[in-house]
């Protein structure tokens, strides 16, 4: 069977065939080929296709983990991405959605999930390590200094 990744296609986006994030690391990456060989390898799935699908998950693998392989996949993506094809392929397939009136208030329970939404992002950055007002370098409760620009702190007290 020959497979084919280029050029590239939205029906055939590996990041999107792996369920993840573009940006993944190579760990990422192997977990998600894991995850899948224990779905479609033939050992394990009595479908006549197992074995094709198997060689679409290794072919991917090799892909992705492969430096210069995933360099000329992306950049293929981001030229697909950036093009007028795209464009008019996502207007096709882009179904208008409905909207609110823009006077309408909104319903208790949008109100109410703001403002747990609102409460998370205030415990979380309550949490999260204090940082640089000028370089925004994430630093220790207790440094008086930045260690990437140098600026003087607040005292933790101030923070």
């Amino acid at each position: 069977m020959e497979l084919r990744i280029l050029p590239y296609s939205p029906e055939r986006d590996v990041y999107r065939l792996l369920q993840i994030d573009p940006r993944a690391t190579t760990d990422e990456i192997i977990a998600a080929c894991r995850r899948l060989s224990r779905t479609f390898h033939p050992d394990r799935n009595v479908s006549p296709r197992a074995n094709e699908e198997m060689q679409v998950v290794n072919a991917v693998r090799s892909l992705l983990t492969d430096p210069l392989s995933r360099a000329e996949y992306d950049m293929a993506r981001m030229r697909f991405l950036s093009s007028q094809t795209y464009r008019g392929y996502r207007s096709l397939r882009s179904h208008p959605r409905p909207t609110a009136p823009r006077d309408a208030a909104p319903s208790p329970l949008v109100r109410n999930a703001r403002a747990v939404v609102a409460g998370l992002r205030a415990a979380l950055a309550a949490l999260a390590p204090p940082r640089c007002t000028d370089c925004g370098t994430p630093m220790a409760r207790d440094d008086r200094y930045c260690v990437l620009c140098g600026r003087r702190l607040l005292p933790t007290s101030q923070r």
